[in-house]
């Protein structure tokens, strides 16, 4: 486990690299992409254990924080969806930089898989595989649920924090991001995917509505077990390793 910075001096990013186990091939590599807020903190175990599952089986891993968030540069009321995309994109390359993979898979969590679809469409050079699990499929449904009395999309001039924020469990929900959250229809993306992709959906929640793909290249597979991003009394701490190694053995 390396901790390291990287990016630029005014947008300065905190990640940790794992490299490939001792012995093994160690041509592929994965830059895994967090969820947002409270579902960070709650599946940060897991995403830890994802890379070390990803780790032993040859694959470098770069997890790393957001701009505004956990250890990297900037405050939280920084945060906005194109800059959270860009920072995957600088962690792609920081992970080329790395282990000189000319491409990479990226695996997103929640919030971190929707963003990592945007980038994979944006990039589907640079990316060989892509995972998403449990992403948000759509922004307006997502931000309702932290929201309950959400409106329509607030004017995005008014963006910083005040006193009417909303925060969510401390974690501030500007209004400048929350209406890039409400824009979120990850469903297109899922249907014109570039590259291969799996989509994991928790077992007991709805399937998005995915044209089949003659092609093959979206594989959408049906998780049991705890959802790490969610606060439970009863599954608090466990580790969905159904999920991981399915997630492992996708991409070796």
């Amino acid at each position: 486990m390396t901790p390291c910075f990287f990016g630029s001096r005014a947008r300065r990013l905190f990640g940790i690299y794992e490299s490939a186990a001792p012995g093994s091939p160690g041509k592929r590599a994965a830059v895994v992409c967090n969820p947002w807020g409270a579902e960070y903190v709650y599946a940060h175990r897991s995403l830890r254990q994802l890379a070390l599952h990803l780790c032993a089986a040859g694959i470098h891993t770069l997890r790393f924080d957001y701009f505004g968030t956990g250890d990297s540069a900037g405050e939280m009321a920084d945060g906005s969806l194109p800059g959270w995309e860009a920072d995957i994109e600088t962690a792609m390359e920081e992970l080329q930089d790395i282990t000189g993979a000319p491409r990479v898979a990226l695996a997103g969590l929640r919030l971190g898989g929707s963003l990592a679809a945007k980038v994979a469409a944006q990039r589907p050079s640079n990316v060989d595989r892509l995972i998403m699990w449990a992403p948000i499929i759509s922004g307006a449904a997502f931000v309702q649920d932290l929201v309950p009395d959400a409106t329509d999309a607030p004017n995005e001039a008014d963006a910083g924090v005040t006193a009417e924020t909303p925060s969510m469990q401390g974690f501030p929900l500007t209004s400048m991001l929350r209406a890039q959250m409400q824009a979120i229809e990850l469903t297109p993306l899922l249907e014109a995917s570039p590259v291969p992709s799996l989509l994991l959906v928790p077992d007991g929640t709805p399937e998005p509505a995915v044209a089949p793909q003659a092609d093959g290249r979206l594989e959408i597979a049906i998780t049991n077990g705890p959802m790490p991003w969610t606060q439970s009394f009863s599954t608090s701490g466990l580790v969905p390793i159904a999920a991981i190694q399915k997630i492992t053995r996708w991409l070796s």
